[in-house]
């Protein structure tokens, strides 16, 4: 075969754009990806209400959708909920089948697998299902003698009520469900858990009412994300997170989802700790 120079020519450039494909591949930011693909792709879980997927149109809503449909907009992007599980998404990050996972607490466990921006996403707190009629205020008038708690066993809520509660009775229950159809059946006087999730229990049950028991102690919640070598993603995220907590945008989220519910947020602590009382 005779090399012209044109041949030499086309196979540099062939050449160079395998690089570049290469070196784009290795070196860029998620967020140069997205900026290119016009698509950020979340984990979505069933977890109210965080994630909740419709059984009749398969369309998912919920905090964490709108949060990250209004971070998709600030970069020109389509939101693509990809379906993991809680237990997944460390490995969904880390082989690049998401982008970031709301709502997932950055322990130092998981921190060094995967990256968390600076600034939190927003906050919650250990909550109590108390009956409606109850005049409790804090931790102390719940950890009364004769007061039956239900909480679900092994989590770190069991872990805080236990160290917490020295008259009350504590009943452990396999799961949250659990625990609620305990508190509907008067087998157990309190519920603890974080209360988000309470308010959506109470949203089914209709019985009882949600309060954070003093002292509260804010649990920062936030995004997991992908470790990468450049950190232009992850310093994106968490300006994106501080002004939109600056601006009350979860809560503004999460009372929208409660009347979603037709649960009235009026009295019903948000997700900024700064509005709590």
């Amino acid at each position: 075969m005779i090399t012209t120079r044109r041949t030499l020519l086309a196979a540099l450039t062939l050449a160079l754009t395998g690089f570049a494909t290469s070196a784009f591949a290795q070196d860029a930011s998620t967020l140069d990806r997205i900026k290119q693909d016009k698509q950020l792709r979340i984990g979505v879980t069933s977890a109210e209400p965080w994630f909740f997927k419709d059984p009749m149109t398969e369309k998912w809503t919920g905090v964490g959708v709108a949060m990250g449909e209004k971070l998709a907009t600030s970069l020109d992007a389509t939101l693509v909920p990809v379906e993991t599980t809680w237990a997944n998404a460390v490995a969904a990050l880390q082989a690049n089948q998401i982008d970031m996972m709301f709502v997932l607490d950055p322990t130092e466990e998981r921190r060094k697998a995967i990256d968390f921006p600076d600034a939190p996403l927003f906050y919650y707190a250990m909550g109590a299902l108390v009956a409606a009629d109850s005049a409790a205020k804090s931790w102390e008038d719940i950890d009364k003698p004769g007061t039956r708690i239900g909480v679900t066993l092994g989590t770190s809520l069991d872990k805080n009520i236990t160290a917490m509660a020295k008259n009350a009775e504590i009943n452990r229950f396999s799961s949250n469900d659990e625990a609620i159809a305990a508190f509907a059946a008067r087998r157990v006087d309190v519920v603890v858990q974080f209360h988000p999730a309470l308010v959506v229990q109470y949203s089914r049950l209709k019985l009882g009412k949600v309060i954070l028991p003093t002292p509260v102690n804010p649990v920062p919640t936030s995004a997991g994300l992908r470790k990468e070598t450049t950190p232009a993603f992850r310093n994106w995220i968490s300006e994106q997170f501080a002004e939109l907590y600056k601006n009350g945008v979860p809560d503004q989220i999460f009372n929208g989802y409660l009347k979603s519910k037709n649960i009235d947020p009026a009295g019903i602590p948000g997700l900024v700790k700064e509005a709590w009382k």
